[in-house]
């Protein structure tokens, strides 16, 4: 019963917090009955509509950091896929794509938002970095969900997608882990690569997709829930980047995860040159991003990191102080450098 009044409780959270700024609480709830399935859930929303506060040209001023910072706040408790803290970064994330004029690129009838379910998971520390192994998959299944915005180009059957993934790991044993490096500090930089774009008012000729991943720790369970399930057809998409752990190390100093042979990896690795960067492709070892969901699918795709991104990481010293706001920035300028290559 516990469990059902905390996924219940959730569902509320997430029906309220992604709702698309023009759309009734209701339907966004009916939506995510349906989406969700078993067990079956009356969700009883506000009537009320969702207001967003602020002008676009003070989101246009904000920086990488200060995103950062709003996404370790201690509400937002981690960010775990599938938390009440998880809800309210969604939240966030869409207000700011709301402000910035982006179009909804979600599900149709959830806006912004994508809805997709996960299964629980078991915390466990391997040489005391906390990590995800699954449970049971016959246990009660949690919702979750990206965030996908557009900007619009001359083109607009074909796409270049930037994204990093906003969840993190939660509370475990009552320490926070913020996940500053891992990946807010990722969002912030995908974010102020669409502003910085927005700034200057011109129409790329590929049309550009900003997404926000959940689940990347649970096993890039949002990104492989969009590759399955697209809004749109996943042809139209033509390069992805993807920015995960970008904010530590030595100014500079970035690594890859991708096939070195496709254009992503070449558009960043050419604009890393321009920055006097260096982004060399680095073996997995046993990690990756969501860049992989689409690398798997055909489509060419990177994710950018610093060189030391495993310094701290899934702990919770990840905090912004680790951060080096001088490296966010130069990672933002690389993807914007690849992006501006591929989308104009």
């Amino acid at each position: 019963m516990q469990t059902r009044r905390i996924f219940l409780k959730t569902l509320l959270g997430l029906g309220a917090s992604l709702l698309p700024w023009s759309v009734f609480p209701a339907r966004m709830g009916e939506f995510l009955k349906s989406e969700l399935g078993h067990p079956p859930a009356i969700l009883q929303l506000p009537e009320t509509e969702i207001k967003v506060k602020g002008e676009t040209t003070e989101s246009l001023k904000r920086t990488a950091m200060d995103d950062i910072i709003a996404l370790t706040a201690p509400e937002m408790q981690g960010r775990k896929a599938g938390s009440v803290g998880e809800a309210k970064a969604a939240e966030y994330l869409t207000s700011q794509l709301s402000l910035l004029g982006l179009k909804p690129m979600g599900t149709p009838e959830a806006g912004f938002a994508q809805a997709f379910t996960i299964y629980p998971v078991i915390e466990t520390k391997v040489n005391g970095r906390l990590t995800f192994r699954p449970g049971q998959s016959k246990d009660l299944r949690i919702p979750s969900a990206n965030i996908l915005g557009g900007l619009m180009g001359e083109n607009e059957h074909e796409m270049i997608l930037i994204s990093a993934h906003y969840d993190h790991l939660g509370v475990f044993e009552g320490h926070v882990y913020p996940g500053a490096n891992d990946n807010a500090s990722g969002v912030g930089c995908i974010l102020d690569v669409i502003r910085q774009i927005l700034s200057e008012g011109k129409t790329p000729k590929r049309s550009i997709v900003i997404a926000f991943w959940s689940a990347e720790e649970m096993g890039f369970v949002g990104s492989q829930a969009f590759v399955n399930s697209p809004p749109f057809p996943l042809r139209q998409i033509k390069a992805v980047l993807n920015a995960d752990t970008v904010g530590n190390g030595s100014k500079g100093d970035f690594a890859l995860w991708g096939d070195g042979e496709n254009i992503a990896v070449k558009a960043i690795q050419q604009a890393a040159g321009q920055y006097g960067a260096t982004a060399p492709i680095t073996p997995p070892g046993g990690h990756n991003s969501d860049s992989v969901s689409f690398a798997s699918a055909g489509i060419p795709a990177v994710t950018l990191m610093t060189r030391d991104w495993l310094d701290k990481n899934h702990t919770p010293e990840d905090t912004p102080a680790i951060l080096k706001p001088e490296q966010i920035h130069l990672a933002s300028e690389i993807i914007y450098q690849a992006l501006h290559s591929l989308a104009f």
